[in-house]
């Protein structure tokens, strides 16, 4: 079986002008949490998912800290949070992740599972020979040709 046999078709992605307000509209309205960017010629140039959009509005100091739990006050990040300027100034293009796995959609099916693991991500996008996105494999769509006896 192939990545082209189970992947999703229909895909939902942006492109590299479309504000952070509207990501985060698409998200909600979707129920999903990333979305590819694409160009013209939907050619993939990246990923937003929610944690690019988190990073817009939580501290870089974060990042620093293992354990932030024991903060009781979280003041200053609220503060933070109510000065943050236009948030429409923010586009998929500055937001999304340039470096992503992708995968053939003539790949061996087993192979999306070994890259989910390996890079510890929920979906990938598919790709042509040419670079277009063709679609989007995620865990689900694996669990669901696994369970309704796809590999067999």
């Amino acid at each position: 079986m192939k990545v082209k046999d189970v992947m999703a078709r229909a895909i939902i992605k942006v492109g590299p002008s479309t504000g952070i307000r509207k990501i985060y509209d698409i998200f909600c309205e979707k129920n999903i949490s990333g979305v590819p960017v694409v160009d013209g010629e939907n050619r993939l140039l990246g990923m937003v998912t929610k944690t690019e959009l988190l990073e817009v509005l939580v501290p870089d100091y974060f990042d620093m800290v293992d354990e932030f739990l024991f903060i009781d006050d979280f003041g200053a990040l609220e503060e933070r949070l109510e000065s943050i300027p236009n948030l429409e100034l923010f586009i998929a293009e500055d937001l999304m992740v340039r470096d992503i796995i992708t995968i053939n959609e003539n790949a061996s099916l087993m192979k999306a599972p070994a890259l989910m693991n390996k890079y510890r991500i929920r979906r990938i996008p598919v790709v042509d020979p040419d670079k277009k996105l063709v679609g989007v494999i995620t865990r689900m769509d694996l669990c669901r040709a696994l369970f309704n006896g796809g590999l067999s």
